[in-house]
């Protein structure tokens, strides 16, 4: 998946609520850019300690009291590293403010790789079932180019077989109620 389709989803539907915001799987590897400098008042966690992570917590278990809430949560290339993701979306859910912001990327096909783990890949529907409390604006699969209304993009055909090509889902929605 090009870097550039990340960025050209978010200047095209990614609009955060201004306000406190959460950067989840925060920690900076090589030549990755350190998401919390785009916001004036940020907070990065990360399982793992590492330049770019304020807090080191596993968002399966309960946040301390008084971390949240937040106006706006990104939520990019981590849930897959969740053996238990439906406790992260929960939590999550619980620390966005009414009417905060969620920005997300997760693989629907992707390469295997590790950060301590790599569990699962999703689907639009999964997203829509982690993520009950949210108004999706946008949920799409990306490859390439953003395939609406939940079309799968189409299956590469070689010697004869369907394959899927490398691609994920991205989203932006606003937390109801």
């Amino acid at each position: 998946m090009p870097i550039d389709l990340s960025r050209e989803f978010e200047a095209r539907f990614v609009r955060p609520r201004p306000g406190r915001t959460l950067i989840v799987g925060s920690r900076v590897y090589p030549g990755r850019t350190d998401r919390r400098r785009l916001y004036r008042d940020a907070v990065g966690v990360d399982q793992l300690a590492g330049e770019g992570a304020d807090l080191v917590m596993n968002l399966e278990e309960s946040p301390p009291d008084g971390f949240g809430p937040f106006d706006h949560i990104e939520l990019i290339s981590t849930l897959e590293h969740s053996p238990r993701p439906w406790l992260i979306a929960a939590n999550i859910e619980r620390l966005m403010s009414p009417g905060a912001t969620l920005h997300l990327s997760v693989p629907f096909v992707w390469n295997v790789h590790a950060y301590p783990a790599d569990y699962f890949r999703f689907t639009v529907e999964g997203v829509r079932a982690l993520f009950s409390r949210v108004r999706w604006a946008e949920l799409l699969y990306a490859h390439g180019r953003f395939q609406r209304d939940g079309k799968v993009p189409p299956a590469l055909l070689h010697g004869g077989q369907k394959y899927f090509a490398r691609t994920q889902v991205m989203g932006f929605g606003c937390r109801s109620s």
